[in-house]
């Protein structure tokens, strides 16, 4: 039984949402086109600075729940919670473990991220120069989880599956909140301005989600493929697959939502008056209730990383 099962748990959550923001807010301001992440004509600049702001928050948020993360990894192998602070321990786990090389390169990224974060950087350069960062932060999560585990040709595929699926969650939910700060930006439009703007940025993000969900949905099933050894029947007798069925439920509740926006509030939009700000509205409801289930995904995440699979 691990010894700070919750500390793990809430760490591994908080991690992993800002993790997600830090890649999929800052990949938004390219899929979206460089016009909407500037100043001036059809530009976003309020919802550029909010993100700006965001990745200031999550940056150090990342960093502060990294190290807790590691701290709770080497408590749980040390058997003792002064371990973290006893220099001989800390040399063992960074130098004589299989997290060793993988947490100091984590540290150097999260390092590099809040500075990052912080620089008086103007346009994209900032999200530009955060996107691989995250993307390394996001992709050497495998190397604490189940995806490490095996060897050779399998252990790289597997860890390859988990990356992709990581990725691609983390550039539709981590997207979301700035998604979220681009509808509010259209209240400081005029009703026609604010419709064509809405249905441009829904667009470009509902073109870029259908790509990330199937690539989703597809390293799930092959996830959840190498955690039972291709019998998906054993889900439904273990820790595991129920806490793994409840994030399908919340991720299919997501998809739900998301069907409701590109092919209910969407087309509504576009057929509706021009002085009609209503369905601009209810975009916004749709997408913060998003980020709500996002959130509640990215924590069943956080438990199943350290939940033994039923093999």
């Amino acid at each position: 039984m691990l010894m700070v099962y919750l500390p793990l748990v809430i760490a591994r959550w908080i991690h992993f949402a800002s993790v997600f923001v830090l890649f999929g807010s800052s990949f938004f301001w390219f899929y979206e086109g460089a016009e909407r992440s500037s100043a001036g004509p059809g530009g976003l600049p309020r919802a550029v600075r909010a993100t700006t702001i965001l990745l200031r928050i999550a940056a150090p948020i990342a960093a502060i729940s990294g190290v807790a993360w590691l701290a709770c990894i080497l408590i749980n192998m040390a058997r003792d919670f002064g371990s973290v602070a006893d220099p001989e321990d800390l040399r063992l786990f960074f130098f004589d473990t299989p997290f060793g090389t993988t947490s100091i390169v984590r540290l150097a990224l999260l390092t590099i991220g809040v500075v990052i974060a912080f620089l008086p950087w103007h346009g994209r350069w900032r999200f530009a120069a955060l996107v691989p960062v995250s993307a390394l932060l996001l992709i050497t999560q495998a190397w604490f989880g189940h995806a490490a585990e095996g060897a050779g040709l399998y252990r790289a595929i597997v860890i390859t599956v988990y990356g992709i699926h990581t990725l691609a969650t983390a550039v539709w939910v981590g997207g979301l909140p700035t998604l979220l700060f681009s509808l509010i930006e259209q209240r400081h439009f005029g009703p026609a301005e604010a419709r064509d703007s809405t249905l441009d940025v829904c667009s470009r993000f509902s073109s870029m989600a259908m790509i990330a969900v199937t690539l989703v949905v597809a390293s799930g099933i092959a996830n959840a493929g190498f955690r039972v050894a291709g019998s998906f029947g054993k889900l439904f007798d273990s820790a595991y697959g129920d806490v793994l069925l409840k994030k399908i439920a919340v991720v299919a509740a997501m998809l739900a939502v998301a069907y409701f926006n590109r092919f209910i509030a969407t087309p509504r939009l576009r057929a509706a008056s021009s002085k009609g700000m209503r369905q601009i509205t209810w975009l916004r409801y749709s997408v913060t209730f998003d980020v709500v289930l996002g959130a509640l995904v990215l924590g069943a995440s956080a438990i199943l990383g350290i939940t033994m699979p039923p093999q």
